[in-house]
């Protein structure tokens, strides 16, 4: 996915309180009758921006994606606290997120939703955890190269251990009402990856 153009004001409006609901709901759960009646405007003006739900989907999974990746900073070879500072500024959203009660990861959702989701949103969400993989496998194993990060195994292993894990703890948190649950998870990462 490339990165997008800024929307204008009613269609970033709309994307945004798609986003919320979604992520508060779930993909199928929300109709463009809720975000009607949410905004105040009429099911019409919602099809003028996004003619399809799909449409809409795509421009919420795109912001996403741009905001998740475009802040996490360079990666600079041999300099480790280049790469300590991009692992702490991915979790920036997941910090956000553990303060938020009724919500989960936006693509969280969506692959919970996989099956039942449009090609075009399925494809989506299959690059954007693809593209999670890739940095965090290059992330981890270059950090750990220049002394930033120190543990066993393989780079790509920990990477889906760390990307599993953060997916999982949002979901129990969420379920479970616990705000600070997330903090514990966060601390024991920190533990697993960083040196003494």
């Amino acid at each position: 996915m490339n990165v997008m153009k800024p929307l204008g004001k009613t269609a970033a409006a709309l994307a945004d309180t798609f986003t919320e609901l979604v992520m508060e709901r779930g993909y199928n759960a929300v109709s463009y009758a809720d975000l009607a009646k949410r905004l105040g405007i009429r099911t019409a003006s919602i099809h003028y921006h996004f003619p399809t739900k799909s449409d809409l989907g795509m421009t919420v999974l795109r912001r996403y994606q741009d905001g998740a990746f475009s802040t996490l900073g360079p990666l600079v070879p041999g300099d480790a606290q280049s790469y300590r500072n991009a692992f702490e500024n991915m979790l920036i959203p997941v910090r956000s997120l553990a303060k938020m009660q009724s919500s989960s990861c936006l693509v969280g959702v969506l692959g919970a939703e996989f099956a039942s989701l449009p090609d075009d949103l399925k494809a989506g969400v299959s690059q954007f955890f693809e593209t999670q993989q890739q940095f965090l496998t290059r992330l981890l194993d270059e950090g750990r190269d220049a002394g930033a990060f120190a543990f066993d195994g393989d780079a790509e292993a920990m990477a889906k251990v760390i990307a599993s894990t953060l997916q999982g703890a949002i979901l129990i948190k969420k379920a479970r009402g616990d705000a600070h649950y997330m903090d514990s998870i966060l601390d024991s990462l920190n533990a697993i990856l960083m040196p003494d």
